[in-house]
């Protein structure tokens, strides 16, 4: 089939993150988890794999980082509470052994390193696009999500002056994928592909957006600066 030879070119491009694997019917329902909130809220299924987890904290590799940590994995302590400094010295030993004192550092915000195999997702232009799939092939992607306890709570390893302006945002990007080819996200550059099947549709690169990584990022004290202002205009 046409289809299946135009994926196995996209696998070769160096910049298409998506994993294209056969996925027998039995494994796919056995090794794959609905992630809750986002199945809850959307009707377009997203199935999330679990079975990089085989115990609460294991040590994946990605890009040169290590993320140990699990949604079903309680962090050392209580996620967005302001630590003592011998609590930070504790928790910053007790996360780096996690990672078997390898990799650049510990994070402020803990992010989770997961395989999703999602039915469509938003591109650039933010218009919903459905994914290529057939009975053999599935697209996967790699995401990298805040750690549910964390998700917009003050960031750890803080000052305590920073601590409460802090805040772990969830970050996304963008990748390739295989897309059904529509009016709506048609786009000139890229090149189309006929179904290979019997039906009449044609698919075609295009960008999604994935989760990307936890931030942490610090905004200024916006009422203490009204609160200066006043003073200076009642002087």
């Amino acid at each position: 089939m046409l289809i299946v030879h135009c994926i196995r070119i996209l696998v070769a491009f160096p910049v298409l993150a998506a994993v294209l694997d056969e996925v027998k019917s039995k494994e796919y329902f056995n090794q794959s988890l609905e992630f809750d909130r986002r199945t809850k809220k959307s009707p377009h299924r997203s199935h999330r794999h679990d079975h990089y987890f085989s115990s609460p904290f294991n040590r994946q590799s990605f890009h040169g980082r290590y993320y140990p940590y699990s949604h079903n994995a309680n962090l050392k302590f209580e996620a967005g509470k302001r630590l003592l400094p011998r609590q930070n010295k504790e928790l910053l030993d007790h996360d780096f052994n996690l990672m078997h004192n390898i990799g650049p550092g510990v994070d402020c915000c803990p992010s989770v390193l997961e395989m999703i195999e999602p039915e469509g997702g938003k591109n650039d232009k933010d218009i919903y696009v459905e994914l290529y799939k057939s009975d053999t092939y599935k697209q996967r992607f790699y995401e990298l999500s805040c750690h549910k306890d964390v998700l917009d709570k003050p960031c750890r390893f803080m000052d305590k002056k920073l601590h409460n302006q802090s805040r772990c945002v969830q970050m996304h990007s963008y990748t390739y994928a295989l897309v059904k080819d529509t009016p709506d996200n048609r786009n000139k550059k890229f090149p189309t592909f006929p179904d290979g099947g019997f039906g009449n549709s044609t698919y075609t690169l295009d960008y999604i957006s994935v989760r990307s990584g936890c931030s942490c990022v610090v905004m200024p004290n916006i009422s203490r600066k009204k609160k200066k202002h006043r003073k200076k205009g009642e002087q």
